[in-house]
């Protein structure tokens, strides 16, 4: 199986594996049976080549609540609208997070909870800083992400 398949099998189980407790974030249905709360019908309009992706997948999301099932199409229909190159984007963002520990990824959820919960203004500032540490060696980009941190997460 080439590697770009795989890659694009592994992100969508993830998609499904860890989108089911994220809030929704596109509020438009789209496609046959987006949002319509019928997952067989849904099912049904998926091509062969996604459905055999999801295969594995599908007795978990008919455990799910329907209104996670509904977050669920909806994501999937947002990441089948995707270009490749924003797929592409997306499995490599997927890939740094599976190399990832546990404890590093708990911490960049909370983190993620605390700029949500910033003022817009402050949420760009801090984009913008962190931005500016792009180039910067590793060692000095982490000394300065630590002083960011704690200037925007005092308590934290």
């Amino acid at each position: 199986m080439p590697a770009n398949k795989v890659s694009l099998i592994t992100c969508g189980l993830l998609i499904f594996a860890c989108l089911a407790a994220t809030p929704t974030w596109a509020d438009k249905d789209r496609g046959p049976a987006a949002g319509d709360g019928n997952l067989d019908q849904w099912w049904q309009h998926l091509p062969q080549e996604e459905r055999q992706m999801l295969h594995d997948r599908q007795e978990f999301i008919n455990s799910l609540p329907p209104e996670q099932q509904d977050r669920l199409r909806k994501r999937w229909q947002r990441y089948r609208d995707m270009s490749p190159e924003e797929r592409q984007q997306m499995q490599k963002r997927f890939q740094h997070w599976q190399k990832m520990d546990p404890e590093e990824r708990e911490r960049l959820r909370e983190t993620y909870h605390k700029f949500r919960e910033l003022p817009d203004d402050k949420r760009r500032q801090l984009k913008e800083e962190l931005y500016q540490l792009h180039d910067l060696p590793s060692a000095e980009k982490e000394q300065k992400r630590k002083e960011i941190y704690q200037r925007f997460f005092p308590n934290g």
